[in-house]
């Protein structure tokens, strides 16, 4: 005996499913604090994160060991790596920036990457100016260890970093996260 089932009936069943099997919608209150950026959930932790990276010192021009060293090359941005009970202070090479149509592409290298490398970091870039947090994106690992960044800008951004080139020193420093739960 063969019954014709319409793909329609099909889709209504799983889609009553899937409704039956999903865990119940978080309340507000819960939403509203998984939307809050980790600075503002930990603001002592990360109050001390902005000043550890904020000592990270960059050596120009003499403190170099060869001075040609640094023609055309694009300047360290100072950058905390911070993973499950362990931070470790490095620095982070700008490899491509543009900024176009308030888009960020960014990729950039570690100098002293993390062992194992992880697949990807939360980058809270850091005003070099005022310490306080710019803005959050995710990196995600591309080829050769090197990490990509592909997001939106604010407009405020936008228009000052699309003069920005890979050589010029960056107006910000990085901390990089492994995991939202790390505190």
């Amino acid at each position: 005996m063969k019954t014709k089932i319409l793909i329609e009936e099909v889709l209504r069943w799983r889609l009553a499913r899937a409704e039956a099997d999903a865990p119940p919608a978080p309340h507000a209150r819960r939403l509203l604090e998984m939307a809050r950026p980790w600075w503002e959930t930990w603001p002592e932790r990360f109050q001390s994160l902005v000043e550890r990276v904020g000592r990270i010192q960059i050596a120009y021009g003499h403190a170099m060991a060869e001075p040609g060293q640094a023609r055309g090359k694009p300047h360290p941005v100072p950058a905390l790596v911070v993973r499950v009970g362990v931070e470790s202070e490095t620095f982070a090479q700008v490899l491509y920036l543009n900024v176009r149509d308030g888009r960020l592409r960014l990729r950039f290298h570690l100098d002293a990457a993390a062992q194992p490398t992880p697949e990807s970091f939360e980058v809270t870039f850091i005003s070099d100016k005022s310490a306080s947090p710019i803005l959050s994106a995710q990196a995600t690992l591309s080829v050769d260890s090197e990490y990509r960044i592909d997001m939106e800008l604010p407009v405020e951004f936008a228009l000052d970093w699309e003069s920005l080139k890979v050589t010029d020193r960056m107006p910000f420093r990085l901390i990089l996260r492994t995991d939202k739960d790390a505190s």
